[in-house]
């Protein structure tokens, strides 16, 4: 059972590392640019910021992806995305799978315009938007770690 509590300790540091980013993003820079006296700069600065951390997001939803498949192999658990009370890992995938689909296609081939964005002055609106999503997927992704832990200690059976 090394191996799982191993497993186990890299999921839950990737999803402390990945969620805490987020919810820096979304509670600490975003609202300070936007309440700053950087107008002009808002989405440059965010920009040059969340990529920094996107690095550092794609490595730890890896790590959570390889570490949940390894957990759910190893304990041959698959039966449980059959099972209603096992809804948590459902939860799991589709938070993870979103932040995989944004951190790896949306983001490099569909959001590379955002420096010419910044350049056209469309700063306050668009980071409006990008806190009205980072909030959405924040509180999404809070309220699944919140079931998941309940889910893996017994709670929903």
């Amino acid at each position: 059972m090394n191996d799982l509590t191993i497993a186990r300790s890299i999921h839950i540091l990737s999803v402390v590392i990945w969620m805490g980013g987020v919810t820096f993003v979304t509670l600490v820079l975003i609202p300070t640019l936007r309440r700053s006296s950087f107008h002009v700069d808002q989405l440059a600065i965010f920009n040059v910021i969340e990529n920094q951390f996107a690095n550092i997001a794609r490595v730890m939803v890896l790590l959570a992806g390889i570490s949940g498949f390894y957990m759910t192999y190893r304990l041959n658990a698959w039966n449980r995305f059959t099972e209603i009370q096992y809804f948590w890992m459902h939860a799991m995938v589709f938070v993870w799978t979103l932040f995989f689909l944004a951190l790896f296609i949306v983001e490099p081939f569909f959001l590379k315009e955002h420096g010419k964005m910044v350049k056209n002055g469309h700063n306050i609106t668009n980071l409006q938007k990008t806190q009205i999503v980072h909030a959405i997927i924040l509180l999404l992704s809070l309220v699944t770690i919140i079931v998941s832990v309940l889910g893996a200690h017994g709670f929903f059976y």
